[in-house]
């Protein structure tokens, strides 16, 4: 829907890009809705025609966010190791697998699992 069909006028702080985008535009925030309008060449109540809206699209391509690359499957393994439950986890295999490997019954291969 365009802005002028509901009769909202646009917030100018959702858009952070609008005086980047249009040179000469200073603090636009503190312009009037019509010094807006004069300015991007527009019609409040109507909008902009199909014509603006397709030299707008042709220069600034779709209004979308860029979307972040997926994480591969080695990344998604690696981040649930980063979990602290899991390192605890590992911290607490390794200290019984060094206990274990210097006690008295280092020597027997099966004492670590039976004890």
């Amino acid at each position: 829907k365009r802005a002028g069909q509901t009769g909202a006028v646009p917030r100018l702080e959702d858009h952070a890009t609008v005086g980047r985008m249009s040179p000469g535009l200073e603090e636009p925030d503190q312009k009037t809705p019509e010094e807006l309008e004069a300015h991007f060449r527009t019609n409040l109540e109507r909008g902009l025609t199909s014509q603006q809206a397709a030299e707008i699209l042709a220069r600034d391509g779709p209004n979308e966010l860029e979307k972040p690359p997926k994480p591969t499957l080695f990344m998604l393994f690696v981040l649930q190791l980063t979990g602290f439950v899991i390192i605890l986890l590992l911290v607490a295999a390794v200290a019984s697998i060094t206990v274990n490997a210097t006690g008295p019954a280092k020597d027997d291969i099966l004492s670590y699992t039976t004890g």
